[in-house]
């Protein structure tokens, strides 16, 4: 897995936690990436889709539960596709006092290694 936590009840929403995966996944230390606001702007680039942008902040300003598939850039500048389940975690009131949120590889359908991929005519008996 690979997921960082951010506080909800601040100003930017900051990560407050990474863990190993997002830092691998995306070339950044724990330290590059703490206090960054939950959003991930910080791995913006010039084909990360604005509206995927948008559709992102738009889950964390409303709190609600939302997946996107985007466009980042590593520390390094290359780019990858993820897709981000945003996940808004809410106290024993209701109030949203934080943000999960897990990143997964968008899976390349023509890949022959992948292990989602799906032939469409049924298999045949060797």
């Amino acid at each position: 897995r690979k997921f960082v936590i951010a506080n909800a009840r601040v100003e930017n929403c900051a990560i407050i936690y990474c863990n190993d995966g997002f830092c691998e996944m995306t070339g950044f230390s724990r330290p590059d990436i703490m206090q960054k606001p939950c959003t991930c702007d910080f791995l913006h680039g010039g084909l990360t889709n604005k509206e995927a942008i948008s559709q992102v902040a738009q889950a964390v300003l409303r709190s609600e539960e939302r997946k996107v598939e985007i466009t980042y850039y590593r520390k390094d500048g290359s780019d990858f596709q993820c897709n981000i389940h945003i996940i808004p975690v809410k106290n024993e009131e209701g109030v949203v006092m934080m943000f999960i949120l897990n990143f997964d590889y968008v899976v390349d359908e023509e890949s022959d290694n992948s292990t989602e991929k799906i032939s469409p005519t049924s298999p045949t008996k060797s």
